[in-house]
């Protein structure tokens, strides 16, 4: 059964459910595929750029991110031996376009219950992006489902899967992506924690 769309979002991730809110706001149709049953409950990422929060601003969604976080009055990059690396010190937080922090998991919430208001969005879940194709009509993805196999079609699909993206692969191939791997190690984590004021150094 091929069922028809607008516009196919690959990945219930931050990237996907942010770019259908932007789509589904302006009435166009989106199926956002995700192969899990869920969002991932992972923290990981907790601050957002400028460039990000100009888009969390576009999608309706940064007064509500900014009330559940926060804006920082400062930041800061450290090595492993904590030896701090980068940092921005002192009050950032006037700028309308400052960093907004929230773990990613509390975001991803937020973005899903927008996304789901808009009367043009769904998600299908337990839905495994296994190939892509197209022709001069539509592009499809071939998904495994709880009820076996089947190609969804739309006008277009996008891939917003992750690093480990089947779109990418079914594209370029494994290993063929254009772009270069990173050789050293970032390590991400979420602490809290209270300093008195005088040892506040970013």
């Amino acid at each position: 059964m091929l069922i028809s769309a607008q516009i196919i979002i690959v990945g219930a991730g931050p990237s996907g459910l942010l770019l259908g809110i932007l789509f589904a706001k302006q009435g166009i149709k989106v199926s956002l595929v995700e192969m899990s049953d869920t969002l991932d409950s992972n923290p990981r990422a907790a601050h957002y750029a400028p460039s990000a929060v100009r888009e969390l601003r576009r999608a309706g969604v940064l007064e509500e991110v900014t009330r559940e976080g926060f804006k920082p009055h400062g930041v800061c990059w450290r090595g492993p031996d904590r030896k701090i690396l980068a940092g921005i010190r002192g009050e950032v937080s006037n700028d309308p376009d400052a960093m907004v922090c929230l773990p990613l998991d509390r975001l991803d919430r937020i973005l899903l219950r927008v996304f789901l208001e808009q009367e043009t969005a769904e998600v299908l879940w337990k839905h495994k992006v296994v190939g892509i194709e197209q022709d001069e009509k539509e592009a499809r993805v071939k998904v495994e489902t709880q009820e076996g196999e089947k190609w969804l079609g739309a006008d277009y699909v996008m891939g917003c899967d992750g690093a480990n993206s089947q779109i990418r692969k079914s594209l370029f191939g494994d290993g063929e992506f254009p772009g270069e791997t990173l050789q050293h190690q970032i390590i991400a984590t979420n602490v809290n924690f209270r300093l008195r004021r005088r040892e506040l150094m970013c």
